[in-house]
């Protein structure tokens, strides 16, 4: 690939300060696009760790084995007491926070009644 014509004047005829602005203004981009790479690979790995719900398709393939007589009436539900004994505590184990906003602790319980004020 041959080099424009322009390109070595256009070179030479930036000064000190703007080649030094080029350049800075280079880094700049190449440090932003890092960054929104790295978001994205971290967002990306979280999401993988993540315990998808299978909950649904367990329950399909046990309603199946049922239907065909593989399990009993009570071993099916006991897998449906399971089924729902995890999403319960799935539930339970993460609260759900508004707007990014942390819940406040409930204040220590004493089993000394507080002080009367003087007056």
């Amino acid at each position: 690939m041959a080099v424009p014509d322009w390109a070595p004047i256009f070179a030479l005829s930036l000064s000190k300060e703007e080649r030094l602005f080029l350049w800075v203004s280079v880094l700049a981009g190449v440090l932003l696009v890092g960054a929104v790479f790295l978001a994205r690979l971290d967002r990306w790995r979280k999401r993988q760790m993540e315990d998808p719900d299978e909950s649904p398709a367990q329950l399909g393939s046990f309603r199946e084995m049922y239907e065909r007589g593989e399990i009993s009436k009570a071993e099916y539900d006991r897998v449906l007491r399971r089924i729902a004994d995890r999403a319960v505590a799935t539930a339970k184990a993460k609260p759900v926070v508004a707007a990014g906003l942390e819940p406040t602790p409930a204040p220590p319980e004493s089993e000394e009644p507080p002080a009367p004020l003087p007056g």
